[in-house]
Order: structure tokens, then C-alpha cells, then sequence
């Protein structure tokens, strides 16, 4: 039994499982004595009693905890019944609490209705009949654990509704993520170049039935109206199908079929396909599989094939270039010094005429060649725009065939350029040929060249040099381009041409061209508009001296008054060497000759009067040409450099000295005096060839 003795004694703790059976009573009296008969009253009731002896503990104690009645004496010190239980009524948390007043005395109807306005809900007249009492609390005990019963159950029930709503909530959630994956899935199915497919044994898979992708989009068929593709080998590319029966042979014993064949569109146009199925495990009759469009893989792959064969011939004809060019270096050097001698028979001298114009159509072929396999060097000079785009003006009049007319706007006060000239030929014809193309139905190209000096806003975000520049634009008013196409614009082999009108390589080699130059190229285009094409081309300085090659005079400490100039000579072609050796011994210069490089160093720490360098670019042993060039300079800082190849060109030569001049294979004693003189030393005039 759980019982409260006294005011200060702890209340019994009720035992596990059974805190909810009890309802607690509290008894205020500032008697003892009847709070003990009280107790003993109550005590068969089996619920905590709680006894305090004044109206104020009372009160203290309703804070604390939960009562299901209130025994309350009538007359006490302090706060009488009255006062407390005025007060209990006015707080919200204990206002429903019922009140039983205990009283001896003041059984007048007055006092009895004052209880009541107080809040009681019955009197209780000392001395008390125990088995009336314990009624009346039993009474109220039983609507205490009923009112806390349905309360309990009414937050177990908004327990359960809460959790329901939780379930279902998150049920609603999983749906809704379900539902936007697969729709997701289906988007990204859409949008690739695929389809998927299931196929049966029953007519030995050669139907294909659809069940996702986009087939129709991309071939222009889909199957009947239920997606199934019959006598789908019919569609199949005729060269394709003995590989693709080949497949299913193998696919019976691996499980697995793959294969890349064409299938027929229905314009008649063929698209590559990659077919990857597998067996059914719960049914060996049937197949799942996906249907992938590899058409644009396998044309890069073609471009690719393209680009490494143009590679391959390249490096052969690199390779073919530096040797012929050696063999004609020997033929066109003796055909000159042989024309350059008085020849009496006119039939021997024709004949040695008509043998130079085959060696140097020889020598021009060579630099085709060179020029085809992207393998000539760049030979930047000088160039004065407007001229330029005069010349050019016939040319793509042909080009355009009076469709199109071509603006030109080039002013007299635009600034030479300095760019191989042949190079800026082809790319302004490049972009000429796109903007034709980019107007089907017609319009004009503006051609506008004009300076941009080194502070000027344009060329602030652009990534060059510091310096001045020539913008030489082309505009069309043709389709434009859209951003993403713009983005793509200077990569190799992007095309937004139709199959075989175009490479993807026009813009890629003339932003390698303008890179290479010093130079740069941007693209301004918006759809439906146009498109302007602008070069940035860097200004040519020779009247400033910034890049022309100076002529430099011999280093004093190297050459007395008047002696000869002294040349060490490189070539590790003993013909060629032979030959060079000879001219430049006409030309009145002494020669020290080495077949390679390493061979020079040794004679050049031997002889301390070699006042010039002419040497071959590529040459066996550790030092080639410009390697040798740089040890010498390392130790004559002003050493006259005269460079010769018959396949690398100036640009090549990575080294920005002065003083260092380039001699193309196959050359004439006229060239090499030239290129001599054009580095300071002094030679003697060439003897006259003949005509040739």
C-alpha cells in the first residue's frame, strides 16, 4: 500500500507497470490528528496520500504535482480553505481539480454556499462518517483514472496518427523520388543515341522489339505499332551481315552477342550501331539488349586514321625533303658554277639551262610536298596588308563567282605586318570559302583591316604579347554560330559542315598559323546574324629594327685589317660539303670545313681566326646545328650565325639572337653571297650564271 504519513514524509514510489493506476489525494489540515484518521480512512483505497497542514504548503505542492481530489480543511491558520481554494480555481493548470471542504463547524446554508462559490464540490462535516467519505473520494478517484485513461489514449491515438502521417509522408517522398528517377532515366534514355531492345529464339533472333531509346529519331523508322521490328536483318547493311551471323555463332556458347554494323535509314543513309545483348538466366529464349549510335565515334575514328596517315606522310616526306634537298643542293650548285663559266657550245650550254629548270622544279616541288604533309616552315617577312589584299581580290572574285560581293576596307595608313605571306594568303581565303558557305541564300563579306596600337581596349583581354597589331576582320551575314558551337570553333576535325564538305582543320590551322606568328584569332557570331572572324596580326618593326635581321659587323678581335673572313663550314654530306666549300673559296672566303658538330668544336678551339658559322640544322652526333651555334656563342657572344636546311626553316631555330641568318636548301653562290652579306661579311661578287 502507498501511503503519505506527515507533512515531510517522502510519497511511496509506485511500483513498475502500475504508475498509471494510481490517482493521488491530497489532505489540508493543520490538525494531526485528522490528517492521521483521514489516512486511516482512505488507506483501503490503495492510493498515495499526500498530507500538508497549511492552505500554503497546499498550494506549493499543486505546483509540483497532479492530484485527482482535494481534501480541504475549512478553518486554519493563514490561508483558510476558502482563500486556497479561491486560489486553486484561478489557476489554470489546477482549476478542474474537484475541492471536498472538511468542516466541524459553520454548517449554515451561508457558509455552504460561500464553499461552493469557492470552488467545492462537496462538504464533508466533521467528525466524518468513514464509509461516506471514502465513497465520495472513491467517486472521484474513478473519474480521475477515466479522464486520464481517455487522455492517454487520445495521445496514443495522435501518436499513431502522427506516425501514420509520418509513414505515409514518407511513402508520398519515396514515390515522388521514385517517380523523378525513372523520369530522369527515361530523359536520359531519350536523349542519348541508343535504344533498348528485347529479342526470342523463335524466329532465331532477327526481330527486334523496342522498348525504350530513340531509334526513329536517329534512323527514321521505329518498328510497327506495337515496336517490334521484323526481318530486322533487312535493314542491316548487306556487307555487315555475314559478321553478324558470325556474332550470334559465338554468342551460343558465350551467352553474350556484340557486334558494330550499319543500319539502313530510311532516307537510305547507313549509321553505325554497337549491339550488345545478353541471354535472359531465367528464359535462354530470349535476349535484352542495347542498340548504341557509334556513327560519330566511328567518323572521328576515320579522321583519326586520316590525320596519323597525313602524319605518317609527313615524317616520309620530311625525311625525303632533307635528302633530296642534299642531292640538289650538289646539282643546282654545280649547274651554277657551270653556267657561270664561258661556254662556247651553245647546244652544251642549252642543255645545262634546261637541266637547272628541272633541278629547281625539283626544288619546288620538294617545298609542295613539305607544304602538303603541314611540314613547311614559316618564312614571316614584311608584308604590306592592303597590297596583299588587292592581289586577293581576283582570286576570291573566282572563288565567290559574283554570288557574294567582298567589301574591302583596308586605308593607306594600315601598318605592314610580319607573317609568312603565303600562310595569310590561304587563311584569308579559308575564311572567304566559310563565309560563303555560312550564306546559302546569298549576302556580302566585309574585309577590314585596321591598327591597333599597343594601348589599345581591344587587345587588353586577349592573350598576346605586348606590342602593336594589325586586326584584319572577315564579316559574313550568313547562319552564325550558336555558343556552344563557338566554343568547339578552333578544335581540330570540329565541323558543323555536311559529310565531305569539310575537315574541322580550316580554323584549327589558322589559329595555329596566327599562335606561331606572335599573333592570335578571335570569333565574335550569334545565330541568324553572322559571323566576324577577327585576325590579330603583329605589326612588322624593320624601320625600327625590332625584327629585321641587322646586318652586324665582324668581331674586331676575331679579324684583322684586311684579311679574309674566315668561316668555319658544317655539313655532314661530303657532296654538299664539297660543293659549299668551293663556292664560298669563289666568294673569297677561307674556309675550315667539319663533317658534323662535334668535329667543328675541336677545330674551332684549334683555330682562333674563324670569324663566321655556316652550318647545317641537322647533323648526327650530340651537336647538331643550333646546338653547335649556342656552344660557339657561349664563347663569341657576336659570332655571324648562317643557318641552312632543306627541311627546318628560321622559325625552327629556337634562339632570338642577332646576327644569324637561314639559307634554304638547295641554294645558288648568288643566294649564299646574299646571305653572307646580309650578315656583315664581305665577299667577292659572285660570277654570272647563265640564263636559267
Amino acid at each position: 500500500m502507498a501511503r503519505q504519513q506527515d507533512e515531510g514524509n517522502e510519497i511511496p514510489e509506485a511500483r513498475p507497470g502500475e504508475a498509471g493506476e494510481f490517482a493521488r489525494i491530497l489532505a489540508v489540515d493543520d490538525d494531526p490528528a485528522n490528517l492521521i484518521a483521514i489516512q486511516a480512512i482512505l488507506g483501503e483505497l490503495e492510493q498515495p496520500i499526500v498530507c500538508v497542514r497549511s492552505g500554503e504548503e497546499a498550494l506549493r505542492r499543486l505546483l509540483k504535482e497532479e492530484f485527482a481530489v482535494i481534501l480541504l480543511d475549512v478553518l486554519m491558520p493563514g490561508l483558510d480553505g476558502y482563500e486556497t481554494a479561491a486560489i486553486i480555481r484561478a489557476r489554470e493548470r489546477t482549476r478542474h481539480v474537484p475541492i471536498i471542504f472538511l468542516s466541524a463547524v459553520n454548517k449554515e446554508s451561508g457558509h455552504l454556499a460561500r464553499g461552493y462559490a469557492a470552488g467545492a464540490v462537496d462538504f464533508v462535516f466533521k467528525p466524518v462518517d468513514p464509509l461516506m467519505l471514502r465513497s465520495k473520494v472513491a467517486v472521484f478517484i474513478e473519474l480521475h483514472k477515466r479522464a486520464q485513461e481517455i487522455r492517454r489514449q487520445a495521445e496514443h491515438e495522435k501518436r499513431l496518427l502522427a506516425d501514420n502521417l509520418l509513414v505515409r509522408t514518407e511513402q508520398m517522398r519515396t514515390e515522388a523520388a521514385l517517380e523523378r528517377s525513372l523520369a530522369q532515366q527515361s530523359a536520359v534514355i531519350e536523349a542519348l543515341p541508343l535504344a533498348l531492345y528485347t529479342a526470342r529464339s523463335v524466329d532465331e533472333f532477327r526481330s527486334r522489339k523496342l522498348v525504350g531509346g530513340r531509334l526513329e529519331g536517329l534512323v527514321g523508322h521505329g518498328g510497327d505499332v506495337d515496336g517490334e521490328i521484323r526481318n530486322w536483318f533487312d535493314w542491316v547493311h548487306p556487307d555487315d551481315r555475314p559478321r553478324i551471323l558470325s556474332a550470334f555463332e559465338e554468342a551460343t556458347e558465350t551467352k553474350v552477342f556484340s557486334a558494330e554494323y550499319r543500319l539502313k535509314c530510311r532516307d537510305g543513309s547507313y549509321r553505325w550501331f554497337s549491339d550488345r545483348a545478353t541471354f535472359s538466366k531465367s528464359d535462354r529464349r530470349e535476349q535484352f539488349g542495347i542498340l548504341l549510335d557509334i556513327t560519330e565515334r566511328r567518323r572521328l575514328e576515320e579522321q583519326l586514321v586520316h590525320a596519323q596517315k597525313i602524319e605518317a606522310i609527313g615524317q616520309m616526306t620530311g625525311g625525303i625533303a632533307h635528302d633530296f634537298n642534299n642531292m640538289l643542293s650538289v646539282i643546282i650548285g654545280s649547274l651554277d658554277r657551270a653556267l657561270a663559266m664561258p661556254i662556247e657550245d651553245e647546244r652544251l650550254s642549252s642543255r645545262l639551262n634546261l637541266a637547272m629548270q628541272a633541278a629547281v622544279s625539283c626544288a619546288d616541288l620538294t617545298k609542295r610536298l613539305l607544304s602538303f604533309a603541314r611540314r613547311q616552315a614559316l618564312e614571316p617577312k614584311s608584308i604590306r596588308l592592303c597590297d596583299e589584299l588587292i592581289r586577293l581580290e581576283k582570286i576570291l572574285a573566282r572563288l565567290l563567282e559574283d554570288r557574294i560581293p567582298v567589301e574591302m576596307t583596308c586605308k593607306d595608313d594600315v601598318w605592314p605586318v610580319y607573317l609568312d605571306a603565303s600562310q595569310l594568303e590561304a587563311a584569308i581565303v579559308n575564311l572567304v570559302i566559310n563565309a560563303r558557305d555560312a550564306m546559302a541564300e546569298g549576302g556580302a563579306i566585309r574585309i577590314t583591316a585596321l591598327n591597333r596600337p599597343a594601348d589599345d581596349a581591344v587587345l587588353a583581354g586577349l592573350d598576346l604579347p605586348q606590342g602593336e597589331y594589325v586586326e584584319l576582320a572577315v564579316a559574313d551575314s550568313g547562319s552564325g554560330m550558336s555558343e556552344e558551337v563557338k566554343a568547339h570553333a578552333f578544335e581540330p576535325f570540329f565541323t558543323t559542315k555536311e559529310a565531305g564538305r569539310g575537315t574541322g582543320l580550316g580554323l584549327s590551322s589558322i589559329y595555329g598559323f596566327m599562335r606561331q606568328s606572335g599573333g592570335t584569332v578571335t570569333i565574335d557570331s550569334e545565330l541568324g546574324v553572322g559571323t566576324t572572324v577577327r585576325l590579330f596580326l603583329p605589326r612588322a618593326l624593320d624601320e625600327r629594327g625590332s625584327r629585321s635581321r641587322r646586318r652586324r659587323k665582324l668581331p674586331q678581335q676575331r679579324k684583322t685589317g684586311g684579311e679574309p673572313a674566315r668561316i668555319l663550314l658544317v655539313e655532314d654530306e661530303e657532296k654538299v660539303r664539297a660543293l659549299a666549300a668551293s663556292m664560298l673559296e669563289e666568294l673569297g672566303v677561307d674556309v675550315v670545313s667539319a663533317a658534323n658538330g662535334d668535329e667543328a668544336a675541336r677545330l674551332f678551339e684549334q683555330d682562333a681566326g674563324i670569324s663566321a658559322l655556316f652550318t647545317d640544322c641537322m647533323m648526327p652526333g650530340a651537336l647538331d646545328g643550333p646546338r653547335l651555334a649556342e656552344w660557339l656563342r657561349s664563347r663569341i657572344p657576336d659570332l655571324p650565325v648562317l643557318f641552312t636546311s632543306g627541311f627546318l626553316g628560321m622559325n625552327s631555330i629556337e634562339m632570338n639572337w642577332r646576327g644569324i641568318a637561314f639559307l634554304r636548301k638547295p641554294y645558288s653562290a648568288a643566294e649564299l653571297a646574299d646571305a653572307l652579306a646580309a650578315l656583315g661579311i664581305p665577299v667577292n661578287a659572285p660570277a654570272a650564271a647563265g640564263s636559267a
